[in-house]
């Protein structure tokens, strides 16, 4: 009877204490099964898929597949759509896009003023160079036109170099032109001026030299520069809207097709980061003395637009993999240094920039040349 008397009482608090542990665990899964489920609504809620229009030159560089995870690791998904950079403009519309990523700052600034944005983001940005080849650019070497030091040419006469143009001049009229001694008119192939960045770049450098070295900036300035700068684009015959396929021809159909390009810095240096057996072939850059920068301006229209903006501004991971596309970038490193290390030489900086009209004035110039098209 003793051992009744004492043995239930345990077997009783045995019991109590098996209950309530099974409650007690059962409480603990549920509460952690509530947690996670709280987690990922809240990452579902956090994650937000993006439309946006882009310059084609930027298409890779967003359907890369390590670029599209290291988004969403950031809970951002992009799909995007190419265009001219005056089109992204034109087009503007934030029900059915979340950005606009055009390739020039004046695009960028009225595409601000359009949209309303109070905030921009400049992740990337590259300097314009004349895509070409080694016996054309020997050829102005030879005729006083571009200097060459050490790897690097630089248009140091991009007057005289206009003044071909303008004049009609012919590839085999000018001094030492037996590699390309064809009767082929002097002139810098360019994107079309009525809808892409590029050719508007090639405008802005025009400009400023049409206009004695001075930024555009009065109507005055416009009529004096417009019988100088109309032709280079006129002259020219049919031109692409956006600057992916003018540089694909370059590639494929050689100098024969296009001497000159005016072209990004980014397009020759990410060919030259995938093929690295053409580093030492005939493609040569031409920096023109001055140059003008293309600022890449992400324009946001709604706050998942910002949110993109900030990412790609900030993030590490999507500022190397932009580097791999030719782009340079803030942070601690911009690009050249990576390049170099693979045996691409460009110039660490380049201190000889002018800055191209404002927008008004830069719009200004392209609707005048727009009706010569007519």
């Amino acid at each position: 009877m003793n051992v009744r008397k004492h043995l239930a009482p345990a077997l009783l608090t045995v019991l109590v204490g098996a209950i309530g542990g099974g409650i007690w665990y059962s409480n603990g899964q549920l509460g952690e099964e509530h947690a996670q489920r709280q987690l990922a609504s809240q990452a579902q809620a956090r994650h937000v898929t993006l439309r946006g229009l882009i310059g084609s030159e930027k298409e890779a560089f967003f359907n890369d597949p390590r670029v599209r995870q290291a988004l969403e690791a950031q809970g951002i998904g992009v799909t995007v759509e190419k265009a001219g950079s005056r089109t992204i403009v034109a087009q503007f519309d934030a029900a059915r896009y979340d950005f606009g990523l055009p390739s020039g700052a004046p695009d960028a600034e009225r595409l601000r003023q359009v949209s309303k944005a109070k905030r921009v983001f400049n992740p990337f940005y590259t300097p314009m160079v004349i895509a070409s080849w080694r016996p054309i650019a020997d050829i102005l070497v030879a005729n006083g036109i571009v200097e060459r030091q050490g790897e690097l040419y630089y248009l140091t006469d991009l007057p005289r170099l206009l003044d071909l143009i303008q004049h009609g001049t012919r590839w085999r009229e000018l001094k030492d032109s037996g590699r390309f001694s064809t009767s082929k008119s002097v002139l810098i192939n360019s994107t079309d001026i009525r809808s892409s960045n590029s050719a508007a770049m090639y405008l802005a450098l025009a400009s400023y030299f049409g206009n004695g070295q001075q930024v555009v900036q009065s109507q005055a300035d416009v009529e004096r520069v417009l019988p100088v700068v109309a032709p280079l684009f006129l002259r020219q015959g049919f031109q692409e809207q956006s600057s992916s396929a003018p540089f694909e021809d370059y590639l494929a159909l050689g100098m024969g097709k296009t001497p000159l390009l005016f072209a990004y810095e980014s397009q020759l240096v990410e060919f030259w980061l995938r093929h690295p057996d053409r580093r030492k072939g005939d493609m040569v850059m031409i920096y023109p003395r001055p140059t003008v920068y293309s600022k890449h301006v992400l324009v946001p229209y709604t706050p998942a637009g910002e949110r993109l903006g900030v990412v790609l501004e900030s993030d590490p991971a999507l500022r190397a993999l932009a580097h791999e596309y030719g782009f340079r970038t803030g942070g601690d490193v911009h690009g050249p240094e990576e390049w170099a290390r693979q045996g691409i030489t460009v110039p660490d900086t380049l201190d000889d920039v002018i800055d191209p009209p404002s927008q008004e004035w830069q719009e200004r110039l392209i609707q005048a040349i727009e009706t010569r098209f007519k």
